[in-house]
């Protein structure tokens, strides 16, 4: 009689290398892309308060840029910056924003017109770009509060690099302190520095590897 071979193992074991695993980069799930926001302000009450600066910067899910970032300086009466705090008014001072706010003309519906027509774009569909930054929520507060339109055409939900930051505290403290931020408080230099933030966590904790 011939030999048996079991239905569960096959008859000849296969060569070691045709047995490893070839790792291939995994297919996203999305194609919906980032809408990275950052507003400078008066203040932390969006009831109150008002946007001095906002600047965005569109990214595909990996990150990279599509087209040219915006950076928005809006005017204000003298009223409004009048109410600035000691904190705000120096640090606005320092950066130069009051000087640039004082030399605007840009209105906020002309600002948010213009985010607008980039935002529509590349995201030719409404509710599906996501909304990105550090915590960004605050930022969400205001454009909801001062340019309904924008805020309504995106996602409702948010990628906060904050939230990646404190799981990495948790999770993967080896890579906190691997990346130095400067903190300009220009609303696009914020951006770009947010960006490098998760560029830092996508090569340490979310590579495929």
């Amino acid at each position: 009689m011939g030999q048996k071979v079991s239905r569960l193992q096959p008859a000849v074991k296969p060569h070691k290398a045709a047995t490893s695993k070839v790792r291939m980069p995994l297919k996203s799930l999305t194609s919906a892309p980032l809408v990275w926001i950052d507003v400078e302000t008066t203040g932390l009450e969006p009831e109150k308060d008002v946007m001095l600066e906002i600047a965005m910067v569109i990214t595909d899910g990996n990150l990279d840029q599509l087209g040219p970032p915006q950076s928005l300086v809006i005017s204000q009466p003298p009223e409004q910056l009048r109410k600035l705090n000691a904190w705000s008014k120096n640090c606005h001072t320092t950066s130069g924003l009051l000087d640039d706010v004082a030399k605007s003309s840009l209105t906020l519906q002309e600002a948010e017109n213009m985010l607008m027509e980039q935002v529509t774009k590349y995201c030719k569909r409404p509710n599906k770009a996501i909304l990105a930054g550090n915590n960004v929520g605050f930022d969400r507060a205001f454009i909801s509060r001062y340019m309904p339109v924008l805020s309504g055409y995106l996602h409702f939900r948010n990628i906060d690099v904050s939230s990646v930051n404190e799981l990495a505290k948790r999770w993967r403290p080896d890579v906190i302190g691997q990346y130095k931020k400067t903190y300009s408080h220009r609303a696009l230099d914020d951006i770009n520095e947010s960006i490098r933030e998760l560029k830092h966590y996508q090569d340490t904790i979310f590579r495929n590897s």
